[in-house]
């Protein structure tokens, strides 16, 4: 089992058939702002109503509080270049290859003693519908369960937010409850929020 301590040397490295999740890198910061400065990824990411570059720091910046306190465990998404080199992938994928980042994935409010996670992911726009969030988040399930021994993932999304419901319900997480909007004018959408046990992933 993985501890906070044990962590604090660094994450490990994970890697699924295309992609590599490794420790976000002060250098990855960039790319990051530059995927979440694209309103429609960020319009799925929180509910604040600000413009985007507003929310685009605000939520690059508690990234990098979160990742230092290790509160929560932030991995760069990337190819897997050793892997995709050797496969038929689209041409646009072997164009891409070389990009130095794909998203991230995060256990966020990582609570070690009670053993429970809240797990999200964001990918650039262009790697959205090939499969990959399925690939990331399922990976991130067999770490949370397997490595930190986790006893419950949870895993929020918008309920207008159809492409990553479908990946939470490939990666058999189930609907736990619907959190409503806050705004009365309608414009905030609510949230969904889906939940996977230790005992659901055994």
């Amino acid at each position: 089992m993985l501890t906070r301590e044990m962590l604090r040397l660094g994450l490990p490295e994970l890697c699924t058939c295309r992609v590599r999740l490794r420790q976000l890198r002060a250098e990855d910061y960039p790319a990051l702002e530059r995927i979440l400065s694209d309103p429609l990824v960020i319009q799925y990411v929180n509910r604040i109503r600000k413009p985007v570059y507003a929310r685009m720091r605000r939520l690059v910046a508690q990234i990098k509080i979160s990742a230092d306190s290790l509160d929560s465990l932030h991995f760069a998404v990337e190819w897997h270049r050793r892997n995709t080199e050797k496969s038929n992938l689209h041409d646009e994928f072997h164009e891409r290859i070389s990009s130095p980042l794909l998203g991230i994935v995060s256990f966020q409010q990582w609570n070690e003693r009670t053993g429970e996670a809240q797990l999200g992911y964001i990918l650039d726009r262009p790697f959205w519908g090939k499969g990959l969030a399925t690939e990331v988040v399922g990976e991130m399930l067999k770490f949370g369960f397997e490595s930190l021994k986790l006893n419950r993932i949870e895993s929020r999304c918008q309920e207008n937010n159809q492409a990553s419901m479908r990946v939470l319900m490939k990666n058999k997480m189930r609907l736990l409850r619907t959190i409503g909007a806050y705004d009365p004018s309608g414009e905030v959408p609510s949230i969904l929020v889906f939940s996977m046990t230790q005992g659901d992933y055994a």
